[in-house]
């Protein structure tokens, strides 16, 4: 078989794959956003309360990495509950401190910053910053990110409903090894002077 053909049909293959991919049905997020975040009512803030919340919720995160984590997240979170965090969903705390223990395992010194903290009614807003390094297929990379996350707690102040609105794309995908040279390259960043 000729180069040329061998080129053409590995294409054809690959083409069909991806638009096959593609077209996995992954639901969205927005109708279980929409219905946890009226459905789960938490206590009515105030600014002294959603500082609280803000400076609990860095404190936990501030020591991912470290055999101490595991067990704040535990005392942070409440065992029914709806969170988010863009990359995946959970609604039991078990199933979620699961998920924590595998994120402990690949990162090491992170650092976490309250930015500031908010609320309306029951939703605290804390807007927050987060670096850290990150381990994946043998090496180890520096990430920053900031985002803001939505938070309802319960009347024992464990978080119910988490919401995060950060961009994965700019503060993880691309700074993979050999992943985020294949997505910069599908979904390139662009910016203008």
């Amino acid at each position: 078989m000729s180069f040329l053909k061998t080129i053409t049909i590995s294409t054809v293959v690959l083409s069909s794959l991806i638009t096959l991919s593609a077209c996995r049905h992954i639901p969205s997020y927005s109708t279980d956003y929409s219905n946890a975040e009226q459905k789960m009512t938490g206590i009515t803030l105030d600014d002294a309360q959603a500082l609280a919340i803000g400076n609990r919720f860095v404190s936990t995160f501030h020591s991912l990495g470290t055999a101490e984590f595991i067990h704040k997240a535990d005392q942070l979170y409440a065992d029914q509950l709806y969170i988010n965090d863009t990359l995946s969903q959970f609604s039991d705390k078990k199933t979620l401190l699961q998920h924590f223990e595998g994120m402990n395992k690949r990162v090491t010194h992170v650092t976490v910053k309250l930015i500031s903290a908010t609320h309306h009614q029951d939703s605290a807003y804390i807007h927050w910053s987060m670096a850290y390094d990150f381990k994946m297929l043998g090496r180890t990379k520096s990430m920053k990110s900031y985002g803001i996350s939505e938070i309802k707690v319960n009347p024992q102040n464990q978080i119910i409903f988490q919401q995060d609105f950060w961009d994965p794309a700019n503060g993880l995908f691309r700074a993979l090894p050999v992943f985020g040279g294949a997505y910069g390259w599908i979904l390139p960043f662009k910016k203008s002077n």
